[in-house]
């Protein structure tokens, strides 16, 4: 071997090994560049919350959101759920909604659970008003129907001093129709109005759920309802009526969820009532 060749292999060699030792010559991917990742938080300048306590959204707040990825349609509603502090925007065009909330100088949006309020509200009170309407004609197979038919349906009936009727599970058809058509005092007595003064309404656990407060009740006086969604239906749960005379003696609602041992039941949050 001339040692011209042998001189130039160890260069070779030389020139191997550094590759692969510096730079590994391609064998591994080369090592890719940090990126920052973008924050996932979207906030926009507080400048904007009296514009939200107005019950609009200017284009520059849209603007700001756009930025960040977040399309809310020109004709969104805005309700304060806190004055200063808190609101809600319901997007009907896009079919979303979000919670607005306020914090030294900006105003975060967290993603909400999309409820078409209007929708909602109108659902809700159709079947309280439909339970009203076909108690008072004595349609009583229908009145059933409007209830959940479950063992945490719950009925209280004042129709007389110191005389308060309650009754749960299945027991509530039975009382419903003994009232109704069975006894002697109150088979003639009717619902004297089905009109609507308070609603709230929300989503819990997955559940649409509402509340209806009545000016009206069986004879006279005030009528108390919780209503469940389920599947396309609102359905009451628990009912209380108080009769005019008796709402004196009357300190608590007792279908409240505040009352109830699994916390599920009527419920007042001023955060969740819904214009009427």
């Amino acid at each position: 071997v001339k040692k011209g060749s042998v001189w130039s292999l160890m260069t070779l060699l030389a020139l191997v090994v550094s590759c692969y030792t510096l730079v590994g010559c391609g064998s591994e991917d080369p090592v890719k560049p940090k990126t920052s990742k973008k924050s996932s938080i979207i906030t926009v300048d507080s400048v904007y919350a009296s514009d939200l306590d107005g019950g609009t959204l200017p284009d520059g707040l849209l603007n700001e959101l756009a930025t960040q990825g977040v399309k809310i349609g020109m004709g969104s509603e805005v309700k304060v759920n806190q004055e200063g502090r808190e609101w809600l925007i319901t997007d009907k065009e896009n079919l979303q909604s979000y919670t607005a909330t306020i914090g030294s100088d900006k105003i975060t949006f967290n993603k909400a659970t999309y409820i078409d309020y209007e929708l909602e509200r109108d659902g809700a009170a159709g079947t309280y008003k439909s339970f009203v309407t076909n108690y008072n004609e004595r349609e009583l197979t229908t009145v059933f129907k409007l209830w959940t038919n479950k063992s945490s349906d719950y009925l209280i009936v004042n129709i007389a001093e110191n005389e308060t009727i309650y009754a749960d599970g299945q027991g509530v058809r039975g009382t419903l129709e003994k009232l109704a058509k069975g006894h002697h005092s109150t088979k003639n007595d009717r619902w004297n109005g089905s009109g609507i003064s308070e609603m709230y309404l929300r989503s819990r656990g997955g559940r649409l759920e509402a509340s209806i407060h009545s000016p009206n009740a069986l004879r006279h006086g005030e009528t108390w309802v919780y209503l469940v969604k389920i599947g396309k239906k609102w359905l009451i749960n628990k009912l209380e009526s108080i009769e005019t005379r008796n709402l004196g003696h009357h300190k608590k609602i007792e279908i409240h969820a505040k009352a109830q041992l699994d916390g599920i039941g009527y419920f007042d949050n001023k955060k969740h009532q819904v214009k009427l």
